[in-house]
């Protein structure tokens, strides 16, 4: 018992040894590191900290209002090769050799890309940092290795290593999306005490999503501060039209802070954006389990749908010109609320092809898919009807609006900012919110008139700009409600009398244009073309 006593006091003894060794060992500030492995937010308690050595990066080395009056690429700096200017764009591209730590850089000249009508605008100090400059990667490759290091501003994790979540007793898988950029959950100032984290965006990793593979290389730097400025322009102007109830803020920023497992310090800036609550409509739609069926997911679109913010959503999808509102980019809490995620493709601003698509929609693609499924709407050969109505169908505002129509019975604010809209030219919306580009200024315009003087369902069917013809459906009367006839089966119905009549216009459904399959087309109508 003795010897056991003292093989016990032993063991403290060392571990209290360890401790005051950690606890004496002096941490250096991140900036001071090339990797560190684990980063303390801010100066930890208790702990020896060594002066910072380096002078950091806190402001943005990119100042795009500067670069963009004069179309040139000389550099803002001149330690650098690279600029964003309205119409020539240099990137760099940095490399590491075969076989190496990945500290060495090879400088890639960047091809110019064609020359666009329109001279992208900044507006005035307007900043955004998408990538470390290449003196700053040089002088950061110089710094050694860290194990513990201190100076973060947050801690993040990346969405493809979250674990999957417990909503509603099933487990859901965290989505992260198709892009290349990296997406992160990032702890936020009231983290601690409220448990909301924001979710970060950030381009130019060089670390590769996939393989893990380490490569400072970056290209099309332009696209994504680009896309920063466009939905900063679309979120103040969605404010003013009191619609920012309906999705998630978003604001861009510096993050430093280091990637776990990677230690890579990443100390350019990134996209925050506030974390939707609750579970994407995908996740939410497609579980079949009996038992989630008839209780859960029938409650979450029936009683306690919140019907306001269905009739919001589809508003501002047809402001907005939105053309990516799938199932994905709708989250949904237990309580029934909405939040759109995700408005880059809209007005036009980067799928020029496309004039509106959103499951709120009646008579758009992403509608008719989520009621007949993809097979039916992509004219797949023998395609079928489901015996299972898809859920999201009650997504409807025809559902939630006096008589199914909304007309312009819009609230003061909304009719008073389309009015105001609607009396401006796309030059002066540019300018006043900071679109890049005039283009999507004019979309909004013409939405915004024809929102105001016509009434949402004329510009729904008739406003410029239109889908193309084989992507143009005749609305089909709304299912409002849900039912499921066998609660030990998975299958849903409409919970009343509904009429869905099949038909699908003519042409291809992919591309928008003729029908070129070997089989005939399936479509039994002009696209844009109404019997009502």
């Amino acid at each position: 018992m003795a010897a056991r006593s003292r093989l016990l006091l032993l063991y403290a003894c060392a571990v209290l040894a360890a401790i005051s060794i950690i606890q004496a060992t002096p941490l250096p500030h991140v900036d001071d590191c090339y990797l560190c492995r684990t980063c303390h937010t801010g100066k930890p308690p208790g702990r020896r900290l060594l002066a910072r050595m380096s002078g950091g990066s806190a402001e943005p080395s990119w100042d795009l209002s500067a670069a963009a009056g004069g179309g040139s690429s000389e550099s803002h700096s001149s330690s650098t090769s690279s600029a964003i200017s309205g119409d020539a764009i240099a990137s760099i591209a940095f490399s590491s050799g075969a076989g190496d730590t990945g500290r060495s850089l090879l400088a890639k000249a960047a091809k110019k890309p064609a020359k666009k009508e329109e001279q992208m605008y900044v507006p005035p100090g307007f900043k955004f940092n998408i990538m470390p400059m290449k003196d700053e990667i040089a002088a950061k490759s110089t710094k050694p290795n860290c194990t513990e290091c201190y100076g973060c501003d947050t801690q993040i994790q990346p969405l493809q290593a979250a674990a999957a979540t417990n909503q509603l007793g099933q487990n859901m898988k965290i989505e992260v999306g198709a892009s290349p950029e990296w997406l992160f959950f990032a702890d936020l100032p009231d983290t601690a005490t409220t448990g909301r984290k924001a979710v970060l965006k950030v381009w130019c990793m060089p670390i590769d999503k996939v393989h893990g593979t380490f490569s400072w290389r970056c290209s099309n730097t332009a696209e994504g501060a680009k896309a920063v400025q466009f939905l900063l322009a679309q979120q103040k102007v969605m404010e003013e039209c009191g619609l920012l109830d309906v999705t998630i803020k978003v604001w861009p920023g510096r993050v430093n802070a280091v990637v776990p497992k990677h230690g890579l310090h990443v100390w350019w800036d990134g996209l925050w954006m506030e974390r939707a609550e609750g579970v994407s409509l995908n996740q939410l739609s497609y579980k079949r389990q009996r038992n989630f069926v008839a209780e859960s997911l029938t409650t979450m679109l029936g009683p306690r749908l919140n019907h306001t913010r269905v009739v919001r959503a589809a508003i501002y999808d047809l402001l907005s010109s939105q053309c990516d509102r799938h199932a994905q980019n709708v989250f949904i809490t237990e309580k029934g609320e909405i939040k759109l995620i995700d408005n880059l493709q809209a007005l036009q601003f980067s799928w020029v092809n496309c004039a509106v698509d959103s499951i709120f929609l009646p008579g758009t693609q992403k509608n008719m898919i989520i009621r007949w499924g993809g097979n039916i709407v992509g004219k797949v050969r023998g395609a079928k009807a489901r015996r299972s109505v898809n859920p999201m169908v009650v997504l409807d505002y025809r559902c939630y609006t006096p008589g199914g129509a909304l007309g312009t019975n819009f609230d003061p604010q909304l009719k008073q900012c389309l009015k105001k809209l609607s009396g401006m030219t796309a030059k002066q919306i540019q300018l006043e919110y900071g679109f890049p580009y005039e283009w999507s200024a004019n979309v909004l315009q013409m939405r915004a008139a024809d929102l105001y003087h016509k009434g949402f369902e004329w510009t729904l069917r008739y406003g410029k700009p239109r889908s193309f013809k084989p992507k143009s459906y005749r609305q089909q009367p709304p299912c409002c409600n849900l039912t499921v006839p066998n609660p030990k089966s998975p299958v849903i119905q409409c919970g009343h009398e509904w009429k869905d009549h099949i038909e699908v216009p003519f042409g291809d459904p992919m591309g928008g244009g003729e029908w070129r399959r070997p089989y005939p087309d399936p479509g039994t109508y002009e696209g844009g073309t109404y019997v009502d």
